[in-house]
Formats: C-alpha cells, structure tokens, sequence
C-alpha cells in the first residue's frame, strides 16, 4: 500500500526517548488499541514492504526490549495511513471495495462484523484495514474507529483462541475469496510467519493477555 510510506517511519526514531509504556520487558505488557490494530496488522505489514522489511526496521532503529517494540509498532500500526493522502486511501476504498462515503463503509464494516462465516478473520482484518483507511480518507473520526476496532477485538477474542488460529483463518478466507489474487502469495507467507519469532509483536501482545 504506497500510501503508508510516509514521514510516519521517521517517527520510530524517537520512540526509545518517547514511550509511555512500562516495565521494559514484563510478560504482561497490555495494549488495546494496538492489538485492536494488530487485526489487520498483516495488510500494514505488506504495505511497509513485508515481515523482513519491517523487522529489518526495528532492529536498525536498536528496538530489543518489549515495551520499545511495543511502542514502535503503534507507531506504525496505529493509523497507519496519512491523511497527506487521503485521494489514494479514497481510491483504494471504493476500487477494492466499493466504499465512496462514509456511509457505504458503516454498511460494508456492519455487514462484516454481522456475516455468518466460517472464516470470520478475514472479515475482521478487512474491518481493521477499511476502517484505517476510511480515518485517512477523512470519512471517519479516530473516536469513531477506535470505537469500531475495539468492538471487533471483543468479537475476535470470543472467536479465537490465539493469532495463530486468527491468521490461519484469514489465509483460508483470503484464499476462498480469490484464489487467483496476485498478491496471493505474498499474504500466504505473512500468514504462516507474522506470528512467528519471539519478537514477534503477536508473541509480545498475545490476543489473550
């Protein structure tokens, strides 16, 4: 997704001096709204060039200790696309999804959430994403996502035990929905990897803690 590469990255620069967040590397570190972002953290991930890229980034910014990384990855995670170009998240919502206002995104986020399926990641990463575009795209307040994020991280808790049954339902549902997509493969790795690893941010905020 171009429009993530953004001055946001730079940012990540002076998150060592700036986190709020405690206790360097308890095993009980809890963030809500970055775990509520994390939904969707796998389409963030590929727009910042996939898993290596990112964890190339943390490591040649000097983020070892848990809470940095918590920090760092809020930084990116946490509306993670700009405002400064709101025309491409406009353009990507309605070509992808058909979504043109705020209204149409409300109904599609609606439909989403409520929709029986059996793969029901897939429809609450796409919530994440939409609606982190949809706060870039000027169609929704950051109250009014964070509102909608929070409700779906409940939903997802109840349905999922862990981001590896999460992750694994998102692959299948992806797949369901076109199996000719050709970023096919690129979203197959992330799936079976972005849980992996110790710093992983997945294994830091586990999505019961």
């Amino acid at each position: 997704m171009k429009i993530m590469k953004s001055l946001k990255l730079l940012s990540l620069c002076f998150i060592a001096v700036l986190s709020t967040v405690s206790c360097s590397d308890s095993k009980n570190l809890k963030d809500d709204t970055l775990s509520s972002f994390m939904l969707g953290g796998i389409y963030f991930i590929n727009g910042y060039g996939g898993l290596s890229d990112v964890e190339t980034m943390m490591t040649n910014a000097g983020y070892t200790s848990n809470s940095e990384l918590v920090s760092a990855y809020s930084e990116i995670f946490v509306f993670p696309f700009d405002k400064s170009d709101s025309s491409g998240a406009i353009r990507i919502l309605e070509s992808a999804w058909d979504i043109n206002s705020k209204e149409s995104l409300l109904k599609t986020t609606e439909e989403l959430k409520t929709r029986e399926y059996k793969y029901k990641s897939w429809d609450y990463a796409r919530i994440a994403n939409n609606v982190s575009m949809g706060y870039a795209a000027d169609y929704l307040t950051k109250e009014e996502c964070l509102s909608i994020l929070a409700n779906t991280l409940t939903l997802a808790k109840e349905k999922y035990k862990d981001w590896d049954t999460y992750y694994s339902d998102f692959e299948k549902g992806r797949n369901a929905w076109n199996p000719d997509d050709l970023e096919k493969e690129n979203f197959q790795k992330l799936a079976k990897t972005i849980t992996k690893g110790e710093k992983s941010i997945y294994n830091i905020l586990p999505l019961h803690n």
